[in-house]
């Protein structure tokens, strides 16, 4: 019995985790600037043969240029030099910036309530068919 105490407890954990990623996530976006980011070139790695990640360069509001890579690559590559796409990033510090896409704004919110989710059922489910059923 203390096992569903232990799986219902880490569902909370992890359900009170997705909802403090969400309310950064907001923040980010409430308070964030978007602007056109173009792809300037493909940083080539090695990873069990050849990825390519790609390197968008955009001007903030105040006119600075800021270089950023996104953290993943693909083979072969999805993006090509002179793409472009929307990203949104802090005004305050502009190398904080996401792609201006549900999952990739929303990727950790989705993750910890992917995880928090079956650990509530399972651990409040058991629960409810020790009142109602057993």
């Amino acid at each position: 019995m203390w096992q569903y105490y232990l799986i219902l407890g880490l569902g909370v954990v992890f359900l009170l985790l997705a909802i403090f990623s969400f309310r950064n996530t907001m923040e980010f976006l409430k308070n964030g600037d978007k602007a056109t980011a173009t792809v300037i070139d493909l940083h080539k790695y090695e990873s069990e043969g050849e990825v390519f990640a790609p390197v968008f360069t955009f001007r903030t509001k105040d006119n600075r240029v800021i270089t950023y890579e996104l953290a993943e690559g693909n083979d072969p590559p999805t993006w090509k030099v002179g793409e472009t796409t929307t990203v949104i990033y802090d005004p305050v510090d502009p190398s904080k910036v996401s792609l201006y896409s549900y999952f990739r704004v929303f990727v950790w919110t989705l993750v910890l309530l992917s995880i928090a989710l079956p650990l509530l059922v399972i651990g409040g489910g058991y629960f409810i068919a020790a009142r109602f059923i057993l």
